[in-house]
């Protein structure tokens, strides 16, 4: 039973730290949002519209001066795509008879150098050559294992979505994967170009409110980088009606976005938990075979008196409570892999497979190790130390 239950607790911090500290598939420093608004109709400073330029050439202009600001290394379009942005679009993809459902990122090709998605090798030019073709879109590696299966590319594809249109897209580049937070598992996605010769065209105010500006700033640029371009671009960034709302890291904008989710408390708050628990599991283990080898005191002098050395004697204690545990770990792992398969454990953040399974129920293995000779070790060397003589005389 205590084996099953420290098996449940190691699996459930097992999930987290390996959540936490597998890559994301992005890089978020040295990045910034740009925030970009428009007047509205009561504003005093609010210009009518006089059809010389579209609502889409004044954006561009703003973009362009962001390119031409001193540090500035990559200044991408993106729609519900930038990490932890607070919304997203999905849709479904298929080839042949799979179908698939992806997260919908659309970006213009600069999004990948701003936040550094790679493909497999390292590289994030192929990415950015393959989505500026003509009728391609870039998946992301899980997309891949699921359209393909296991060891089959992806590159050439066509795949279709089957609720619009039939015509299909080009599968160009397929990048690493990438997940929502660290906190969630790798989350499907196909990369959609955003051409800025269509953002051109467009003249309608409710476009602009959902694309994130984004930009990656040279690191020795970047010191006290939001005050200096506050101050050298509030004014150059307002064009038309647009005008500059806000900048923040994208630092600032995880650490908002956690606080709104709560992860990090739900985190800090399970792993209290956790803790209590195997420090409770840890004593109870000690004490019980603390317990057993102090009770077992006179059998102990018998043995040393009959010749047995400190050292055997306390060899085979130990190695009699191992082969306890082991008898009882079996059982444990039985019930723990029906538990696991049933998905009576954490799944959302990660499958339950036999791989996770088995390096669980090794941990806990070792750990029950460590407490059984602890439990063994400490009070055996205690009953050790008195004269076999003055427990014969004792019994």
């Amino acid at each position: 039973m205590v084996s099953v239950f420290l098996w449940f607790v190691v699996d459930y911090l097992y999930v987290a730290a390996s959540n936490y500290f597998t890559p994301t598939g992005f890089n978020i420093e040295h990045t910034y949002k740009v925030s970009i608004e428009q007047l509205s109709l009561e504003s005093a400073e609010y210009m009518p519209v006089d059809n010389k330029t579209t609502l889409g050439e004044d954006y561009l202009k703003i973009i362009n001066r962001i390119r031409n600001y001193h540090g500035v290394e990559a200044v991408s379009l993106s729609t519900y795509s930038h990490p932890y942005a607070l919304g997203n679009i999905f849709n479904n993809y298929a080839h042949d008879t799979t179908l698939v459902s992806l997260q919908i990122r659309n970006v213009t090709p600069d999004f990948f150098r701003v936040f550094r998605v790679t493909n497999p090798d390292g590289n994030t030019e192929p990415l950015i050559a393959g989505l500026k073709q003509d009728k391609s879109i870039v998946i992301t590696k899980d997309a891949e294992l699921k359209l393909m299966g296991e060891g089959c590319s992806a590159i050439g594809i066509t795949l279709t979505k089957p609720e619009v249109d039939s015509i299909g897209e080009k599968v160009t580049g397929v990048s690493t994967n990438l997940r929502y937070t660290e906190f969630e598992k790798e989350n499907s996605s196909v990369f959609i170009l955003q051409k800025e010769s269509d953002i051109v065209e467009q003249n309608d105010p409710g476009f602009f409110k959902t694309l994130e500006l984004c930009i990656r700033v040279s690191p020795d640029a970047d010191h006290d980088f939001i005050s200096c371009f506050r101050k050298d671009m509030t004014h150059q960034l307002r064009v038309g009606n647009f005008f500059m709302l806000d900048i923040q890291s994208l630092q600032s904008i995880r650490n908002t976005f956690f606080r709104m989710t709560g992860d990090f408390n739900t985190l800090k708050t399970h792993l209290a938990i956790v803790a209590f628990l195997l420090v409770n599991i840890f004593l109870g283990i000690i004490g019980t075979f603390w317990f057993r080898t102090a009770y077992r005191k006179g059998e102990m002098g018998l043995r040393l008196a009959l010749g047995s050395t400190r050292s055997n004697l306390r060899g085979l204690l130990i190695a009699e409570g191992l082969i306890l545990l082991t008898l009882a770990i079996i059982p444990a792992a039985v019930v723990g892999f029906n538990i696991g398969h049933a998905e009576l454990v954490e799944v959302k953040r990660m499958d339950f497979t036999f791989l996770r399974f088995l390096i669980g129920i090794v941990a806990t293995y070792l750990l029950m190790i460590g407490m059984i000779i602890l439990g063994i070790g400490y009070p055996a060397r205690q009953a050790m130390s008195i004269q076999p003589a003055e427990v014969l005389h004792e019994q």
